[in-house]
């Protein structure tokens, strides 16, 4: 009876999960939101009542999703059509070759590819199904509407909401977890500008080098380089590689330039540009990159790529700032050689209230901390 009952809570929880999934992730996507576009919103605000900031932004942020939609929707449009029509011709005349003909027949690449590219047509053709185009359309359009709502709401609720969590928290866990959230929330928000920034340049100089020598799908190729930007020190060579690759139908000698400027490229950004990125935010590092993006990647897309990022970036960045509070890196007075860290050490830089919310309520931990003390 009690394995009867534990399989049945747990097959009542994954049901429930599973149905959930979907407006746990809109509220995901919506605190994703509204955490980058809370500081923007705060230097709006300083000129103007805060509904015409968030109105503003809002219509800014459509254009400029509208306009990149567009032209990257007609990019790809006709990319995936030439995709259909040149590569699966030029798969089957390197299978017909040696010696890596006969690998590539028993793989069936030909087949593979001939399926990637009439999905790929099948999915940017404009004729083939209007009705469920509409359709799909019209819930892209309803999901972004809720997202947008509780992005607004996350907005202005969302800080009072992070400071009565940290509130309900022991009193000198949250005067310890309230500063070092908030400085960790400000590095994370610091890295993720700057890397989209360096990620929007080097999208650009790819889509300008590929248009520039003729190689097909820029618009594509662009995409990835910039998404691989936001890895360190290897980014730019994972983007440059398909380009590289491609440019190898124009000639061996393009390639190769194109191959030994990305490793310039990175060589630049690893000794100058990164490292001015990570004392401007904090240094997330290649590997804690990889392993989030993948798993992000792996559970949710794209979007779940730059979730896995956020979130892992935060993590790490609260790890970073409360280190000294747990006692890593810390070691007792001389002599000591127990390396306890001193508890009272740790609450004199620590302030007397931590805010809850914005109507300046704060949370007394002068008691808690004598006691501790």
């Amino acid at each position: 009876m009690r394995a009867i009952l534990v399989v049945g809570v747990v097959a009542v929880c994954v049901g429930v999960a599973l149905r959930a999934a979907g407006p746990v992730m809109w509220f995901v996507e919506a605190a994703l939101v509204a955490a980058l576009a809370a500081p923007v919103l705060g230097r709006m605000r300083r000129h103007m009542p805060a509904a015409v900031a968030v109105l503003a932004l809002t219509a800014a942020a459509l254009v400029v999703v509208g306009v990149l939609g567009a032209v990257a929707f007609s990019e790809l449009h006709d990319e995936a059509f030439r995709f259909r029509d040149s590569v699966p011709s030029a798969v089957r005349d390197l299978q017909r070759d040696k010696p890596f003909g006969g690998l590539m027949e028993d793989l069936k690449v030909a087949e593979q590819v001939d399926r990637l590219s009439d999905g790929l047509a099948e999915r940017f053709e404009l004729g083939a199904d209007l009705p469920g185009l509409a359709t799909a359309l019209g819930g892209k359009v309803s999901t972004g509407f809720i997202i947008w709502v509780l992005s607004v709401m996350l907005v202005f609720t969302g800080p009072g909401m992070v400071d009565a969590t940290v509130g309900l928290l022991p009193d000198r866990a949250a005067r310890a977890v309230g500063p070092a959230l908030r400085r960790a929330y400000g590095d994370v928000v610091r890295y993720l500008g700057l890397t989209s920034l360096r990620a929007l340049v080097v999208g650009v100089a790819v889509y300008a080098v590929a248009s520039a020598l003729g190689i097909d799908m820029p618009a594509l190729l662009a995409v990835v380089a910039a998404v691989c930007a936001y890895i360190p020190y290897v980014g730019l060579v994972l983007g440059g590689l398909p380009l590289a690759l491609l440019a190898v139908l124009n000639g061996t000698t393009e390639a190769a330039l194109i191959f030994l400027g990305a490793v310039a490229a990175q060589t630049i950004d690893s000794l100058v540009v990164q490292p001015r990125i990570d004392r401007r935010s904090f240094s997330f590092g290649m590997f804690p990159t990889l392993v989030v993006a993948i798993i992000g990647f792996g559970l949710y897309g794209v979007v779940g790529l730059f979730l896995g990022i956020f979130a892992g970036a935060l993590l790490l960045a609260l790890g970073v700032e409360l280190g000294p509070d747990l006692g890593m890196g810390r070691t007792g007075p001389a002599g000591g050689g127990d390396g306890a860290t001193d508890a009272g050490e740790v609450l004199d830089d620590v302030p007397d209230e931590l805010p809850v919310g914005d109507d300046g309520a704060a949370v007394r931990a002068g008691s808690a901390a004598a006691a501790g003390t």
